[in-house]
């Protein structure tokens, strides 16, 4: 089905896709608003964007949006085989661990070859929370 993405396929702007059975999926809800949006940097900064409605945004168009930040107002991140781990110096002790999964085939309709899932687990090994995103070329 796939495996941990390397370090290159991570790199870019990415989009969750929503699917009709999120609230079932997902135990919990620390992000709620339905449409979101990522960029993973080279340099292991990530970014992220949430609105209620959504939007057709190029990789150029978040580029632009994603400026509005200052560096070191952007979470980092590391890639460690499948356990990408995002913390924010900003935020005592803050950390996000997720389990990571770059599909390498289509599923479904909804899960497609280049899709990423991140899993959240609430430190007990229980995965509460999915995030499915694709790729904005």
């Amino acid at each position: 089905m796939g495996g941990p993405p390397t370090h290159s396929e991570l790199i870019g702007y990415w989009k969750k896709i929503n699917f009709p059975n999120d609230g079932q999926l997902n135990k919990i809800n620390p992000w709620p608003q339905k449409y979101q949006w990522f960029a993973f940097y080279e340099n292991g900064k990530v970014q992220s964007m949430m609105t209620d409605e959504d939007y057709d945004y190029n990789s150029e168009e978040l580029a632009t949006i994603f400026k509005v930040f200052s560096n070191n107002q952007i979470p980092d991140y590391k890639l460690q085989g499948q356990i990408l781990t995002i913390t924010n110096d900003q935020i005592k002790d803050y950390q996000e661990l997720w389990g990571v999964n770059l599909f390498a085939t289509d599923l479904n309709e909804f899960i497609k070859k280049g899709n990423l899932v991140m899993t959240l687990d609430n430190g007990s090994g229980e995965i509460v929370y999915y995030r499915f995103l694709t790729k904005i070329e």
